[in-house]
């Protein structure tokens, strides 16, 4: 049964109704949740407050790629976060929106208008994990500033005709002279070049600060200031059109995440036992 089914269902408690769900055999909770309307399906997901949960529920649905989209960032995030670091976040990266993305990032990697070192590592490799067809097109349809600041560092390429090897197209991954910190930057400027050449050079630009005339510029392309604005910017869009007032900047400077995340985790632990 497709994901878009419109059999209405009079949902008294989506709680209660998720954790019915739970209790199922999976095949009579598919055909459970794939009866709901696809509003009342996202209204029992986000009622879920244990990450673990609501993946499951996720995936009651053939493909769960529309739920995904049409989640709010928060629900998805949740499900992320619980997993960063373990390799299998990657099933779900997939399955984002590129705007989801971004906004994710946005979120994720900045701390009080500083890149997250240690996030950013535990986001590379879920990256890294990804079907290589699957991270070059979601790739394909991100910002490039945010995939310079990704790959920021990590890697290199020798100096000398740097700028004219680029723009004559006679660099590709494996191309003697680039270097990777490590094999996660690798495979994703290795899905960047399957998915599509050009914007694989585009990067390149970004990451070795270099303008179009083949110049290197003053970070020009490359600056973590440059893309810091630019996510501030982002940000900033966003909140105005759901009319918010507050900056995420102020939300953490008043929340401490960690601490959220570790309240999560235990409010996990209780309701499972």
């Amino acid at each position: 049964m497709s994901v878009s089914s419109t059999r209405l269902i009079d949902l008294q408690d989506p709680q209660l109704e998720a954790q019915k769900l739970l209790r199922l055999p999976t095949s009579a909770a598919e055909a459970l949740f794939q009866g709901y309307t696809v509003d009342q399906q996202l209204e029992v997901i986000s009622s879920t407050r244990d990450a673990k949960a609501r993946e499951e529920l996720y995936y009651l649905v053939p493909d769960c790629t529309e739920l995904i989209q049409m989640s709010v960032m928060e629900d998805v995030l949740q499900i992320l976060d619980a997993r960063l670091g373990t390799g299998t976040a990657s099933a779900l990266l997939s399955c984002l929106s590129p705007d989801q993305f971004e906004e994710m990032m946005d979120f994720v990697l900045w701390r009080s208008g500083k890149l997250d070192e240690k996030t950013l590592d535990l986001w590379l490799f879920e990256l890294s994990e990804c079907e290589v067809d699957e991270l070059g097109d979601l790739l394909s349809e991100i910002d490039v500033g945010i995939i310079g600041s990704l790959l920021s560092g990590r890697v290199e390429m020798d100096e000398e005709f740097k700028a004219l090897f680029i723009e004559e197209g006679l660099v590709d991954p494996s191309t003697p002279g680039i270097g990777y910190a490590d094999e996660r930057a690798r495979a994703v400027m290795d899905a960047i070049w399957e998915a599509d050449a050009d914007l694989f050079v585009r990067v390149l630009y970004e990451l070795f600060g270099l303008d179009r005339e083949d110049e290197l510029g003053e970070e020009l392309w490359g600056s973590l200031e440059r893309v810091k604005e630019e996510q501030e910017e982002r940000v900033k869009k966003r909140d105005k059109a759901a009319g918010i007032d507050i900056t995420e900047t102020e939300i953490l400077e008043k929340v401490d995440l960690d601490q959220l995340n570790l309240e999560d985790k235990e409010a996990s632990e209780v309701d499972e036992e």
